[in-house]
């Protein structure tokens, strides 16, 4: 679970917004090692219309990652979600069927409105998919320039991965 940046305050999940302060967090790269805003992207974010920045992170490697300065959302390059996660999480042998249950139990969004958005760059409406088939995150996906993430999404992700995800067999 993440805290706030500001109160240091435990974070919902799903959110970005501190209940005790009203602080916005970025929750997503809030533990990564290095990132810093590189330039103001041309694309504008599919939620809210911002101008996406262009963030370069690092975590074995350098990824650029396209993220609104307002919601938080995280434009990916085709494949570069993949990698992201490969990097950032080694090792996982065990899957953990508890933690995996208490991860998608806490972060499912059932009051959520199915909304779906256009690519930053071609601005035709995505698809909308489960992650991995089994993640329990369903992002937005143009086939040829990318995967669009809401905020908290890649944290669920990691912590899937962590827990195992990608690692359990299909019954």
């Amino acid at each position: 679970m993440a805290n706030c940046k500001n109160c240091a305050a435990p974070l919902a999940a799903n959110t970005n917004i501190c209940e005790y302060c009203g602080t916005r967090n970025d929750v997503d790269l809030q533990n990564a090692r290095f990132y810093n805003v590189s330039q103001d992207s041309e694309k504008s974010c599919p939620c809210c219309d911002s101008p996406l920045q262009t963030v370069c992170v690092e975590i074995g490697r350098q990824f650029y990652i396209d993220r609104c300065p307002d919601c938080f959302g995280l434009f990916f390059a085709p494949d570069e979600l993949e990698a992201l996660l490969d990097c950032s999480v080694t090792h996982v042998y065990n899957v953990n069927l508890q933690l995996l249950d208490n991860i998608n139990d806490e972060r499912y969004q059932k009051e959520t409105k199915v909304q779906y958005v256009k690519c930053p760059v071609c601005h035709i409406l995505m698809n909308r998919v489960n992650f991995a088939y089994r993640s329990g995150v369903v992002v937005d996906k143009c086939r040829e320039h990318g995967v669009w993430l809401n905020s908290g999404e890649l944290i669920h992700l990691l912590e899937w991965k962590k827990a195992g995800g990608q690692q359990r067999i299909n019954p």
